[in-house]
């Protein structure tokens, strides 16, 4: 079920001194073990099956003949159905229902802060965003980590900056490692704090069996880097962060964001990698959103895909033939050389793709990644339909 709100509303009650919970959702059924652990959806039809003992409860409607002092509730909450079993929410008193985790997703993240030790003009947080400091506390990572399902395949950990924690993500990686023995980690950071050989000794301590790190490089040279994240010094802390996890055998990927200021580099930037870390597990080429800096800045990162393509297709080659794994991420198909289109992905999120009218024509509709819902509406962008 794509497109869930992420966001629903209703009368709210929690008896908690923290007035949160977060726990995983079970709809018109029981649990046998482990309720403290799990949400009951009750609609009118179900109300007959609550039982006490669970860590909250979401009515239809405002139930008859159950002393609602003792439990943490909520009633008329809208979107309530869409819902599902083992979904992880976040039940915040008298305000809202987040949903944490989706079970129907492969696609689910933790973000653990909002906050960033660069700035770059590209970013899609805006710097209000990442200047507010609204961070999730580590209380509510670890629980919200005990409540996904063992089962899950993949889960993202992201930010801002996830190394901004420092011995908060030790104990977040630690969690994860003891619950979700089989669930693949996808970290995403700027890797500047891995430079520091403590950090990287503690990461290799803490780390997951099944986890890559996704890095980014955006130039093959400091200047231009550092130009682009707006930090002195962060090409030289980054690289010299992938040699450390590398070297502590993690696996690493490389992650290239294409605007204006870079598109020309693409194949310097592949070859620096081939050269430097060819190590690495694989590269991914990605291209913009455009929200908050990258927004703002739009004048100064905005590039036509038409203008990219052969750029793009030279430094894929210059990758693939050096052994690397390499794929792209959020380009339409028909603003690819055709030659590349097996190593596209549909990789934007459900909730943010959209399509522009003339994709209906096209027959690759069902293999496009589309557009980003940001994103669409640049004034350049044309589709040409594949027929």
């Amino acid at each position: 079920m794509n497109n869930r709100p992420l966001i629903l509303k209703g009368n709210i009650n929690i008896k908690n001194v923290d007035e949160y919970i977060i726990g995983k959702i079970i709809k018109n059924k029981n649990v046998e073990d482990r309720k403290e652990e799990y949400i009951q959806i009750l609609d009118n039809e179900n109300i007959n099956l609550f039982e006490y003992g669970y860590k909250g409860y979401i009515f239809e409607n405002r139930p008859q003949n159950i002393d609602l002092e003792k439990i943490n509730y909520c009633t008329d909450v809208e979107d309530y159905k869409t819902l599902l079993d083992y979904d992880v929410v976040e039940i915040i008193n008298k305000r809202v229902i987040r949903v944490l985790y989706r079970d129907d997703s492969d696609d689910n993240v933790i973000v653990v802060t909002n906050q960033c030790n660069s700035n770059c003009i590209m970013c899609p947080d805006s710097d209000y965003v990442r200047n507010t400091k609204e961070n999730p506390n580590i209380k509510k990572l670890l629980e919200q980590i005990r409540c996904i399902p063992d089962d899950t395949k993949h889960i993202t950990i992201t930010g801002g900056e996830p190394g901004l924690l420092k011995e908060n993500l030790f104990k977040l990686l630690n969690e994860c490692k003891k619950c979700l023995t089989e669930t693949e980690f996808l970290l995403l950071t700027n890797g500047r704090i891995f430079s520091n050989t403590d950090f990287a000794n503690r990461m290799e301590e803490s780390v997951p069996q099944y986890i890559r790190i996704a890095i980014p490089i955006y130039a093959g040279n400091e200047k231009l880097h550092d130009e682009i994240t707006r930090v002195e010094g962060s090409f030289r802390q980054a690289i010299t962060g992938i040699k450390k996890l590398i070297e502590r055998n993690i696996d690493i990927e490389i992650r290239i964001v294409v605007l204006k200021k870079n598109y020309q580099h693409l194949e310097e930037i592949a070859e620096f990698i081939v050269k430097e870390i060819p190590q690495v597990k694989m590269v991914n080429i990605m291209a913009l959103e455009m929200t908050g800096n990258a927004y703002k800045n739009r004048e100064q990162v905005w590039i036509n895909f038409e203008e990219i393509k052969e750029y793009l297709y030279n430094a894929c080659i210059t990758l693939i033939r050096a052994g690397i794994i390499t794929n792209l991420y959020n380009f339409p198909l028909c603003n690819l050389d055709e030659r590349l289109y097996s190593i596209a992905h549909k990789s934007i999120t459900d909730y943010k793709i959209r399509y522009k009218k003339e994709c209906d024509e096209c027959l690759a509709k069902e293999d496009c990644g589309g557009f980003f819902n940001s994103t669409i509406n640049v004034k350049d962008i044309k589709v040409k339909p594949i027929k």
